[in-house]
């Protein structure tokens, strides 16, 4: 089986007080992988190397099919990813911000995006200034899903999400129109999404 993601002796040292040191990962594609661990461990850290966000002093980082750093655009077109920390713009309404994510994925399924955002029960007039946390992780999960990624990347999307909400959004990334591999962190306080 061929692998999602490989990371060989990877480093990176931002501080005297963090670093990374001679990383080595593989998560097998079709696979859902988990990183645990406290505050500060490296896990997002990790997640940016991989997504291309910051350089490694050392190593390399392949994804799907080809290397990070020579690749990023075609690769990054190929990933759905939920950040630790929201990005979208407040004053856009639910629909405006599907829209709006549909403008920079070709392979985005707008049809799909909004018949998930109703099943989450997502108001498309809504702007996202009045959602609440878990209403902004539903849509965030929506937008991760809505260009059918071959990877999806998700940085602790159910932290601070009740558990009803929590199961909701997590069981998108389980039907059958995305069968993406999906890598996930969290905290050692919160829950791990799937079976990492």
């Amino acid at each position: 089986m061929s692998n999602a993601i490989e990371l060989r002796g990877v480093s990176y040292s931002p501080s005297k007080k963090f670093e990374i040191r001679d990383l080595a990962l593989n998560v097998p594609r079709g696979s859902m992988y988990g990183f645990l661990g406290p505050n500060g461990s490296g896990k997002t850290t990790t997640m940016r190397l991989i997504m291309g966000m910051l350089r490694p002093a050392a190593g390399t980082i392949k994804v799907l099919d080809g290397y990070m750093s020579e690749d990023a655009p075609r690769l990054l077109a190929r990933i759905g990813y939920v950040p630790e920390r929201l990005h979208l713009y407040q004053t856009l309404t639910v629909d405006e911000a599907l829209r709006y994510h549909a403008a920079f994925y070709t392979s985005c399924d707008l049809d799909w995006a909004q018949e998930l955002g109703d099943k989450l029960n997502l108001d498309p007039d809504q702007r996202l200034g009045s959602l609440s946390k878990g209403e902004m992780g539903k849509l965030m999960m929506v937008l991760a899903l809505a260009q059918r990624p071959d990877l999806l990347i998700l940085d602790e999307p159910t932290d601070g999400l009740d558990p009803v909400v929590r199961r909701e959004v997590t069981c998108q990334s389980k039907t059958p129109r995305c069968s993406s591999p999906a890598i996930s962190c969290t905290n050692w306080s919160g829950s791990a999404i799937g079976s990492a």
